[in-house]
């Protein structure tokens, strides 16, 4: 029976790669049944597209990666809800005006205010207001890096695993990846596992959980986000060299700062979309 499961999860993962020609499923909490892999959500807040992702176990971390990426270790995620894409400044200027939040960093800057741009420039802080307005979540660090490594330990979190501008923005400027010193326009590049855009690259995102060591745990403490502590970033962005975009790759900063090249992505359980 396991065999039998094992290799039904398989299947399903093959089918959301990249390439992949599976007809998108819309899900709603109305329509009878439980979610499965590859249906869609679309949040009636803020308008973010959220794909689902059933949970597994899998290997987090890289023993011949920086030392926080040490040890690797088994992780298992229960099956969640992550963003299509990161957040744009579209959907955060519609946060702002319903909630009376002062503009991001660089708002005013050519460069980083066109409505299809990551926003960029946010606090931690911030992003959990803005999750807490649209009834979403950050994912977390093991959730970020679960989707990243498609079941498969991907290097990077690209349609092809591997790394050039063809298939993100991150610091340089080749072929399609015209963009020098600005996020591109979200949805530019193919999708990376399980059809999630912009995993790589573009903008750094937020995740909820803090800067601890692994192992990952999420009862060890690192998941409450009100505690004052460096907040793990993932991703890397237009800014950054390509060892930053790798899928084990761990970035922090403090949750206060307001940085020109750090965005964020929505998540959700399975139990908050109602």
């Amino acid at each position: 029976m396991k065999k039998i499961v094992f290799a039904v999860l398989t299947l399903t993962s093959i089918l959301l790669l990249p390439g992949a020609h599976a007809e998108t499923r819309r899900w709603t909490p109305s329509i009878g049944r439980p979610p499965q892999a590859g249906d869609e959500y679309t949040n009636p807040v803020d308008g973010s597209v959220l794909v689902f992702i059933p949970g597994g176990e899998f290997t987090m971390g890289n023993d011949s990666g920086e030392a926080d990426e040490k040890p690797a270790h088994k992780v298992k995620v229960e099956g969640f809800w992550i963003g299509k894409y990161e957040v744009t400044n579209k959907q955060y200027m519609k946060f702002m005006e319903s909630e009376g939040y002062p503009d991001p960093a660089f708002m005013d800057m050519p460069e980083f205010n066109h409505p299809s741009q990551p926003v960029v420039g946010i606090k931690f802080l911030h992003a959990l207001e803005y999750m807490k307005w649209c009834d979403l979540r950050m994912p977390t660090e093991a959730e970020w890096e679960f989707v990243a490594s498609g079941g498969k330990r991907l290097e990077y979190p690209t349609a092809t695993g591997k790394l050039d501008h063809t298939q993100a923005n991150y610091l340089g400027r080749e072929g399609p990846d015209t963009w020098m010193d600005a996020p591109a326009p979200v949805g530019s590049f193919p999708a990376g596992p399980f059809g999630i855009f912009d995993l790589a690259g573009n903008a750094w995102e937020w995740t909820s959980s803090a800067y601890m060591p692994y192992p990952y745990s999420a009862r060890d403490g690192r998941e409450n986000v009100t505690e004052r502590r460096f907040r793990v970033m993932r991703g890397g962005s237009y800014h950054f060299g390509g060892r930053y975009l790798r899928t084990a790759q761990r970035h922090h900063f403090r949750m206060h700062l307001r940085l020109d090249f750090v965005g964020l992505r929505v998540a959700a359980s399975t139990n908050q979309l109602r």
